[in-house]
């Protein structure tokens, strides 16, 4: 197992060292028009900043900031998170085994919320040359944007519509299919317990319904995290 923390953009903006031991106010911003505020605990911060290093080290196409304390008013974000947000970054390996894209390493990104609007941000998925995937027919990306969240303790389910699409993502799903992420967040990554990650395609028209998994997602996030939290 790999982990990596690299430095993002961060706007710290914070009172005092005392404040940073309460919830502390968040402005996560993914693009897109998904990005939102909450507040978070200390470890929760830390676990958003791990998984922002982990969009900022493996690319997908995706520029992700964190903004923490006192915010700006005029920063614009689009929405509050009232219902839960999951924020992901890293890398896993498909592993060995039939398929063309068993053995390639998928760089992913993820930032989902829900708000009193509904559903917000996006799922962003890129396989290159890393890990495996030397063929170049299999390298390409897929988009899709945020529908549905539901979660459960530390594990999550997202599904959204595919808006972009290339390369051999394109043997799998098409745009306006179903693009469905499940995730389990199994602390920091100084915790040494690898967070898991499951991605489906899916026929359009079945992105409006999530139900958290009941099982463990079968990837481990070899380099990055994920950072569910509920409320």
């Amino acid at each position: 197992m790999r982990r990596l923390a690299l430095p993002i953009a961060l706007v710290l903006a914070l009172g005092s060292s005392s404040a940073a031991l309460a919830d502390s106010p968040v402005a996560v911003d993914c693009g897109n028009g998904s990005g939102f505020t909450a507040a978070v605990d200390s470890l929760t911060l830390t676990s958003l900043q791990a998984s922002l290093d982990g969009v900022a080290a493996n690319p997908t196409g995706v520029t992700c900031s964190l903004a923490v304390g006192t915010l700006d008013p005029t920063i614009g974000l689009s929405t509050t998170s009232s219902g839960g947000f999951v924020v992901g970054g890293g890398r896993f390996d498909r592993g060995p085994g039939p398929g063309p894209m068993q053995g390639c390493g998928l760089n992913f990104s993820i930032s989902a919320h829900a708000s009193p609007n509904g559903f917000n941000g996006t799922q962003n998925y890129t396989i290159n040359n890393a890990d495996g995937c030397g063929d170049l027919s299999l390298h390409g990306h897929v988009k899709a944007n945020v529908t549905c969240l539901a979660i459960v303790g530390n594990r999550a389910q997202i599904k959204g519509v595919i808006t972009e699409i290339s390369g051999g993502f394109t043997t799998l799903a098409s745009a306006g299919d179903t693009l469905e992420t499940d995730v389990e967040d199994n602390g920091n990554p100084s915790g040494g317990i690898p967070d898991l990650i499951d991605v489906f395609p899916g026929t359009a028209g079945t992105n409006l319904v999530c139900a958290a998994p009941t099982t463990s997602p079968f990837f481990e996030v070899e380099n990055g995290n994920i950072t569910v939290h509920d409320r």
